[in-house]
């Protein structure tokens, strides 16, 4: 234990949306419970949905025993500038001649939340600490690996997405010392993108609570839901393909004559036509326990979205036993579906409607997949598990 553990996370705390965020506080906390030193450093401000504003106290504060320093943000950089605190370090200067990177990125880079006074303490203080930055493309991350190199360690939450494609994020994650990949399709793809060695990326993967348990009918009551239930939790936005799936679902109705509920649980606005509003059930941000509930309330859950490298909400789902239909071209949920037996995967509408017809025509396949499902997440998803293999390979390389 020589080097205190850092996690350096941009937006952390309760109030905090974002998969990568939410892993980053339970992955501290789990840490934290094994005993072994671990403190996170980030910004005051609340998330992605409000960027800047601050929402948490500026310097050092406890958040379930864990010890964070928070840093303000800085003002907004001008097109395509290096923060100022950095810009003139030799590192940056350094690994900046090296990338030529093209100004759409950098221009990129100047649009999103840093922090002038948490660069500084990175260089400080590297002596003595390893940093671990979550998720990669952000500005805390990508120039975090710039100035100190020796001491990054990164957590990606990386999928096949633009940002996997920046000269910047190429940089960065061969630089990194190593990286922790949420599952084994993320790594795949991080050893293949990056043309790394097998022993630089290590596969951690990320753990959910497994205590909670759902009360379905207790869901249903509260929002008088009485027909089958489909349930999806997380951005109601395209990156999740959460309009396609409500066409989807549109399509089903209107084709078998039967209507199904699709409940929606998220924080950012969801914009509905009146039709839609007749089966599309908006319940807004849910705290853990009411989502625990609508997962055991579901019949089915659904993703439709291709973009992740974990997806706690399948993770979740199966915790509460129940079935998941994800898409085919998602092969982080697609993989772990296969692999667990939990579940079935749709490419197109047909694909769609008759797994769909499946699983709610056959409760007792359905129930198998739960099982199955539940099986996989007991198995694999123990922060405990977690928080050793992130000790191991962060601080005893």
């Amino acid at each position: 234990m020589n080097a205190r553990l850092t996690i350096v996370s941009t937006w952390f705390g309760p109030d905090t949306a974002g998969g990568a965020e939410v892993a980053a506080r339970r992955l501290a906390q789990a840490i934290h419970a094994l005993g072994y030193p671990v403190d996170v450093w980030s910004t005051t401000a609340r998330d992605l949905f409000a960027p800047r504003e601050a929402h948490y106290p500026l310097g050092e504060s406890i958040d379930e025993s864990v010890p964070i320093r928070r840093f303000a943000p800085s003002p907004a950089l001008e097109d395509s500038a290096a923060p100022l605190a950095i810009a003139r370090h030799p590192n940056i200067v350094r690994a900046l001649k090296e990338i030529h990177p093209p100004r759409r990125e950098l221009r990129v880079l100047s649009t999103l939340v840093h922090s002038d006074t948490l660069f500084e303490a990175l260089i400080s203080e590297a002596a003595h600490r390893r940093y671990l930055f979550v998720p990669y493309p952000l500005p805390m991350s990508v120039w975090g690996v710039m100035l100190v190199p020796q001491q990054s360690y990164v957590l990606p939450c990386m999928h096949d997405e633009p940002y996997a494609y920046h000269q910047m994020s190429r940089w960065q994650i061969q630089h990194a010392q190593k990286l922790l990949a949420n599952s084994a399709a993320e790594r795949e793809f991080l050893l293949r993108q990056f043309e790394l060695p097998p022993e630089r990326v290590v596969l951690s993967r990320l753990g959910i609570d497994l205590t909670i348990n759902g009360d379905g009918a207790a869901f249903r009551r509260e929002y008088a839901i009485t027909t089958p239930m489909l349930f999806f939790a997380g951005r109601r936005d395209v990156t999740k393909n959460v309009p396609l799936l409500i066409l989807y679902v549109q399509e089903y109705i209107l084709r078998r004559g039967r209507l199904v509920t699709l409940v929606l649980s998220g924080r950012d606005a969801l914009e509905l036509t009146s039709y839609q509003r007749v089966f599309v059930r908006d319940v807004g941000f849910l705290s853990e326990q009411n989502k625990a509930n609508a997962f055991a309330a579901a019949d089915v859950f659904i993703h439709a979205g291709t973009q992740e490298s974990f997806a706690f909400v399948l993770m979740e789902a199966w915790l509460q036993h129940r079935p998941a239909l994800v898409n085919r071209d998602c092969a982080v949920t697609a993989g772990a579906v296969a692999d667990a037996n939990g579940g079935l995967d749709f490419a197109d509408f047909a694909s769609f409607a008759a797994a769909l017809d499946i699983l709610l025509e056959h409760p007792d396949v359905a129930s198998a997949y739960g099982r199955a499902g539940n099986a996989y997440v007991n198995e694999h998803c123990r922060w405990p598990d977690v928080a050793r293999r992130v000790i191991d390979a962060v601080c005893n390389d």
